[in-house]
C-alpha cells in the first residue's frame, strides 16, 4: 500500500504543477508586456497601446488571483506529501520561501495600485513605475521558487557526509546562504526565468491572434497588430536566452549530475569520447531502439569542439537500481526538437514585425496559434524531464522520493479533491478571462482613453 500512495503522490505534484504552470507562464509574460504596452502609450501617446495594457491588466488580475490559490494549494501539498523533505528544507533552505513571500506582497499591492487606480496618478510615469514593481515581483517569485528546485538538484549549506553517515539524524554544517547559492542556482533560475517568459509570450500570441482576425473594425485590429509586435519581439528575444542558457544547463548536467545527463541523452554505454546523439528511441529488452544516431555529434555540441579526447557521462557508468525513467529521453527530444521549430518561427515573426510586413494569412493565423500550444507543451515536457531525470531522488545523492514521502492513504481522498479543483479551475480560468475581455468594446475603450489624453 505504500508504494501505491507514493505513486499517487507523485502523480498529484506532477498533475498540479503542470496546471499551476499554465497560470504562471501567462502571469509573468503579461506583467512584462502590460509594462511595455503602457510606456509605449506613454512615450508615443498612442491610445492603442493604452487599450491594449489596460485590456490585458485585468488579465493578468485573473490571472494572479488564480494563481495565488493555486500556489497555496502546493503549498499544503509539499508539507502533506513530502513532510520529511520539507523538514530537511526547513533547517536549511528555507530563506527562498521567505524571499518569495516578500515578493507576492510586492506584486500584489503593486498590481491593486496600478489597476484600481490608474487614472489618479497625473504623471503616466509615475503610474508605469508600478507596472515595473509588478513585473518585478512577479519574476522574483519565480527566481525564488526556482531556487528551491536548484537546491534538490544540487545540494549545499550542510554538511551531508554527516548527514548520509548518520542516516538524517544529524545536521551540522548549516549556511543558510550557500544552500541559496547553490551550484546550480544561476544557471536554472536564468533557464527557468526566460522558458517561462517564453512560453507565456507564445500562448499570449494565441490570444492576440485570434483576436486580431475576428476582429471587424480596424480600430481593434490595430490594438492586437500592436499586442502581437510588442509579444512577437519578447518572444523572439526570450527563446534565444533560453536557448542559451539550455545549453549551458546541459554543460553543468555532465559535471553536477552525470547520471542526469546520461538518461536525458540516452547513452547506454560506459563514459567515451566521440559519442553519438540519438534522435527518439526507447528502451526495448533492455537496449535502445527506434532511434536515429548521429556519430560523434554528441560531443562535438557538449565540448564544441571536433577533435575533443573529454568523455560524455553513460548509463552504464551507474547501477540500474540509480537510473531514472529513461523516456526523459524522449521528453528532452520534445523541449529541445519543439524549440527550435518555436525559434524558427519566432525568427520568421520578428522579420515581419521589424520589417513592418503584413502579418496577415492563414500561415501566421494558425502558426501563432500551434506555437502557442506548443509552447505550453515543450515547457512542461522540461519540467518532467528536470524532475523525474532526477529520480530516484528528491534531493540529489541525499534524500529519495521514497524516504521522504508520506506512505499514509489519507492523501488519497485529499488528492482527489485537489485534481477535480484544477481540472475545473483551470479551464474556467481561461473563459472567464475571456468573457471579460471580450464584453469590453475595444472601440468603445479606445475612444474613452482618446478622451482622456
Amino acid at each position: 500500500m505504500g508504494l501505491s500512495v507514493i505513486g499517487f503522490d507523485r502523480f498529484l505534484m506532477g498533475f498540479t504543477l503542470g496546471a499551476h504552470i499554465l497560470i504562471v507562464t501567462l502571469s509573468i509574460s503579461l506583467s512584462l508586456i502590460v509594462s511595455i504596452a503602457e510606456f509605449l502609450a506613454i512615450r508615443k501617446k498612442d491610445p492603442h497601446y493604452e487599450v491594449l495594457s489596460r485590456r490585458l491588466a485585468k488579465a493578468l488580475v485573473i490571472f494572479f488571483a488564480v494563481g495565488t490559490a493555486s500556489g497555496t494549494v502546493l503549498a499544503v501539498e509539499l508539507f502533506t506529501l513530502w513532510p520529511t523533505f520539507m523538514v530537511l528544507i526547513a533547517k536549511v533552505d528555507i530563506l527562498p520561501f521567505y524571499y518569495e513571500v516578500f515578493a507576492f506582497f510586492l506584486e500584489a499591492i503593486s498590481l491593486v495600485l496600478y489597476v484600481y487606480y490608474w487614472d489618479y496618478f497625473r504623471n503616466r510615469y509615475h503610474h508605469w513605475l508600478l507596472s515595473l514593481f509588478v513585473a518585478i515581483g512577479t519574476v522574483m517569485s519565480a527566481v525564488f521558487i526556482t531556487m528551491i528546485n536548484a537546491f534538490m538538484n544540487t545540494p549545499s549549506g550542510f554538511n551531508i557526509p554527516a548527514y548520509l553517515a548518520s542516516n538524517g539524524s544529524v545536521l551540522i554544517g548549516i549556511n543558510p546562504l550557500a544552500a541559496v547559492a547553490s551550484p546550480s542556482a544561476f544557471v536554472e533560475v536564468s533557464h527557468v526565468v526566460t522558458a517561462t517568459l517564453t512560453a507565456g509570450s507564445f500562448a499570449l500570441l494565441t490570444y492576440l491572434a485570434v483576436n486580431y482576425y475576428r476582429s471587424k473594425s480596424a480600430e481593434a485590429r490595430d490594438v492586437y497588430r500592436k499586442g502581437i509586435n510588442i509579444t512577437a519581439i519578447v518572444a523572439f528575444v526570450s527563446i534565444i536566452l533560453a536557448g542559451i542558457s539550455g545549453d549551458a544547463s546541459m554543460r553543468m548536467l555532465m559535471s553536477l549530475q552525470p547520471l542526469k545527463y546520461a538518461a536525458i541523452e540516452l547513452n547506454f554505454f560506459h563514459s567515451q569520447a566521440n559519442a553519438p546523439e540519438l534522435l527518439g528511441g526507447i528502451m526495448i529488452n533492455g537496449k535502445p531502439a527506434y532511434y536515429i544516431s548521429l556519430p560523434g555529434v554528441q560531443s562535438i555540441i557538449a565540448f564544441l569542439s571536433f577533435n575533443s579526447a573529454q568523455k560524455v557521462p553513460g548509463l552504464l557508468d551507474y547501477p540500474s537500481s540509480l537510473w531514472p525513467p529513461l523516456f526523459v529521453h524522449l521528453t528532452f527530444d520534445t523541449m529541445v526538437g519543439g524549440g527550435i521549430l518555436l525559434g524558427l518561427f519566432s525568427l520568421f515573426l520578428f522579420y515581419k514585425v521589424a520589417r513592418k510586413r503584413n502579418i496577415s494569412g492563414r500561415f501566421m493565423y494558425y502558426g501563432m496559434i500551434t506555437a502557442g500550444i506548443l509552447a505550453e507543451i515543450i515547457y512542461d515536457a522540461g519540467w518532467v524531464t528536470d524532475e523525474v531525470g532526477r529520480q530516484p531522488w528528491i534531493i540529489y545523492n541525499v534524500m529519495t522520493v521514497n524516504s521522504a514521502a508520506n506512505t499514509s492513504p489519507s492523501v488519497i481522498p485529499l488528492g482527489i479533491g485537489i485534481i477535480i479543483f484544477y481540472l475545473i479551475v483551470v479551464p474556467f480560468t481561461f473563459y472567464f478571462t475571456a468573457r471579460v475581455l471580450k464584453n469590453e468594446s475595444v472601440e468603445r475603450q479606445i475612444s474613452e482613453v482618446r478622451n482622456r489624453l
